[in-house]
């Protein structure tokens, strides 16, 4: 896959954030504070006329939706992208940091001289920051299944336009195929680069263990062939989480796109291009 990146700088059209898409109740709830992983970890992203959200990958480095970064075919790469790790509502405990290049693959961007572009299973991108932010947020782990993921339940977090602050649902993957994940969490604009991760539900006084293995089975197992070391989360020792997609458009089309929302899945190009944009 050819790949593309860009030295910030040019100017750009302002955003074109998704439209809301919930299913029955809205039960997304604030994750405050937000000082410790996977929290500290997951990032809003500013731009001139939107926000959309990221995950850091590195130190240095947040993975987002591709839309989150270049416009697409016949477009070009959003300015002045701001990223806020941990941002809690008007307190940003991490301070913020400034992109100093982007990139995407040119299935995202297409080509100058050529038609293509917008495949919605390239709508994924990375921002290189002018700071190491990470070694204090600490960053999430990449990896993809090798067996079928329907069913099993998912997590995500991010920050939503229509309300302040950082969110978080729990959902389970109602369809998938080769390229995209289909879920209901409650996705309105800003969510657009939320980090998808496989995880049991927390229990709580409504659903014991028991209850969640009844409504979905163990997460998969992922192949996690990032050759990086482990990341320093603030929580000490507990693993990284593994980020298995990446929320990135509302309901269309036909099939189980025209009922859910979709999450381009992490695949072995996807880790190979975000590894290489560290």
């Amino acid at each position: 896959m050819a790949l593309v990146a860009v030295v910030v700088g040019a100017a750009a059209p302002p955003g074109s954030p998704a439209s809301a898409a919930i299913f029955g109740p809205d039960t997304r709830t604030p994750v405050s504070p937000t000082t410790g992983y996977p929290a500290s970890a997951t990032v809003r992203l500013t731009f001139p006329g939107g926000q959309c959200t990221g995950f850091m990958i590195s130190e240095r480095t947040v993975a987002s939706a591709g839309h989150c970064l270049h416009t697409g075919p016949g477009g070009t790469w959003r300015p002045n992208i701001v990223a806020y790790p941990g941002s809690d509502g008007s307190n940003a405990p991490f301070g913020s940091c400034a992109a100093v290049q982007l990139f995407a693959p040119v299935g995202w961007t297409g080509r100058s001289n050529a038609p293509g572009g917008g495949d919605p299973a390239h709508d994924y991108g990375a921002a290189r920051l002018n700071c190491t932010v990470g070694t204090r947020t600490g960053w999430f782990g990449l990896g993809y299944p090798t067996q079928t993921t329907t069913g099993s339940c998912t997590t995500t977090q991010g920050y939503p336009s229509d309300r302040p602050g950082q969110w978080t649902s729990s959902d389970s993957v109602r369809a998938e195929d080769a390229n995209f994940l289909y879920v209901r969490h409650p996705f309105t604009s800003g969510q657009d680069g939320s980090p998808i991760y496989f995880a049991q539900p927390p229990v709580s006084a409504l659903f014991s263990a028991t209850d969640w293995d009844e409504l979905c089975p163990r997460p998969p197992v992922l192949v996690k062939p990032c050759p990086c070391p482990p990341p320093p989360p603030p929580c000490g020792d507990c693993p990284p989480i593994t980020v298995a997609a990446i929320l990135t458009t509302n309901p269309y089309a036909t099939g189980p796109s025209l009922a859910n929302n979709i999450a381009t899945r992490i695949t072995p190009e996807i880790v190979n291009n975000l590894m290489q944009w560290r």
